[in-house]
């Protein structure tokens, strides 16, 4: 029976989904929350034990219900290791969706969340005149005089520790449709660029790597200019209705541009297009639309690595790991393709990192809303990067980038973070004998 705490414009998991877990435990040693508390409600069989009461009416709404579900990272990484295939990702974003309705019923959302995904994500134009503001922040001086005075720290310690997560912005770039010289192959492919939010705005030379690396292997490369949010940021936090606004959006602007695939440098961005088919699945207008959609979508490193891309011959000399993103790895699947890649470079010293695919405390908007957990799962992860002994860490996601940056200053970890198409690019430029510059 339904519960009358779930209302109808939001999805409830079906029963399959809920009654398929076994409550084998396979997923409680996999699961971030689980080891950092050892509580059933804070592993994914107890989660899903919430869920069903909830989704049966055996159980309100309540506060420990809540707590419970926002304190999931939803890396997925109970998927992979479930071995009765339940989708646990599906249910728990359910989840949020109710959570958030109810919450709107209350009028309880958080101020920040209502700032983050109600507003400064909704239109690109607001995250590059945030950018604008945060790069006259830096370049005043006035970041280091806050920092070193502490005044944040009179508001809020958080504020304080989260003013250091803040990568140094070198600003908006356009996007020309080709930034590379076209190399004559037999691959007359067209390929439309997902640019991003968090990406365009922190990790713009990624997005043109992303471009010179797609135009040198031969492809012809497409850049809308008039890119929005995917709404990733916003399914994932239980704005379900902006989510599939922003989905829309995007499967018009690259299904009108006639692509042959939706290249996307973005695991979390990724991982959500490519629900897009079940995500829409009940809209008759953009249910065909939405599943010729997600066939076109596909990760840099799957492209690259099963279209075809030019075997690098710059040498580069580095000590590099790779971390898996958890939306690459347990959402997407994806594991060796990048790995294909870096290793393929001539004088790569590729270490496997312990735990590569154990997530870093990112998890979209997670490191704010969590952050004394968050850090707890950093500094595992930056140890078993001390350990690896690698002086380059690669990761595909900006979330992830953003996070290992942050933890090299927390934790006083001496490397470098990069993206795998940054380092291709790098060894594609050394054997052309471009000029780099140091990174």
């Amino acid at each position: 029976m339904k519960n009358s705490s779930f209302y109808d414009n939001v999805p409830l998991p079906s029963d399959d989904q809920i009654t398929n877990c076994m409550r084998c435990g396979m997923c409680l040693p996999v699961c971030p929350t689980y080891d950092l508390t050892k509580m059933e409600r804070h592993s994914p069989r107890g989660r899903i034990k919430l869920i069903k009461a909830v989704a049966e009416g055996e159980l309100d709404i309540t506060e420990n219900f809540i707590d419970s579900i926002e304190f999931c990272l939803n890396c997925q990484a109970c998927v992979t290791a479930c071995p009765a295939g339940v989708e646990y990702g599906q249910l728990v974003e359910a989840a949020h969706f109710n959570i958030e309705e109810h919450k709107k019923r209350k009028h309880d959302v958080p101020l920040i969340k209502k700032i983050l995904l109600n507003w400064l994500f909704l239109k690109q134009y607001r995250l590059r005149l945030a950018t604008l503001l945060m790069r006259l922040y830096q370049q005043t001086g006035m970041e280091k005089l806050v920092q070193r005075s502490g005044i944040l720290k009179l508001l809020s310690t958080r504020m304080h520790d989260l003013s250091f997560m803040l990568p140094k912005l070198n600003g908006y770039m356009r996007y020309p449709q080709q930034t590379a010289p076209k190399v004559k192959t037999d691959r007359p492919v067209k390929v439309g660029v997902l640019t991003g939010c968090v990406q365009d705005v922190f990790f713009n030379d990624v997005n043109h790597d992303t471009i010179q690396v797609l135009a040198y292997n031969g492809y012809e490369v497409y850049v809308p200019q008039n890119q929005q949010c995917c709404g990733s940021v916003h399914g994932h936090n239980g704005e379900l209705d902006t989510a599939r606004t922003l989905a829309k959006r995007m499967i018009d602007t690259f299904l009108e541009a006639n692509v042959d695939y939706v290249v996307i440098n973005s695991a979390g961005c990724g991982s959500f297009m490519k629900q897009y088919g079940t995500f829409l699945e009940d809209d008759p207008e953009y249910n065909e639309k939405a599943q010729r959609f997600v066939k076109k979508v596909l990760d840099i490193s799957e492209l690259l690595t099963n279209v075809g891309f030019i075997a690098p011959e710059g040498e580069l000399n580095l000590k590099l790991s790779y971390h898996e993103p958890c939306h690459l790895t347990h959402g997407q699947k994806i594991k060796q393709p990048p790995r294909q890649i870096l290793q393929s470079i001539p004088g790569i010293d590729f270490r496997e990192l312990p735990e590569s695919d154990w997530c870093c405390g990112s998890a979209g908007i997670y490191n704010i809303t969590h952050y004394e957990a968050s850090m707890e799962l950093l500094e595992r992860k930056m140890n078993n990067i001390k350990i690896s002994g690698s002086d380059y860490i690669v990761t595909g996601n900006p979330g992830c980038l953003l996070q290992l940056m942050y933890g090299i200053k927390k934790f006083n970890t001496p490397v470098h973070i990069l993206h795998p198409v940054t380092v291709l690019k790098m060894s594609y430029e050394k054997a052309n004998g471009v000029n780099q510059n140091s990174r």
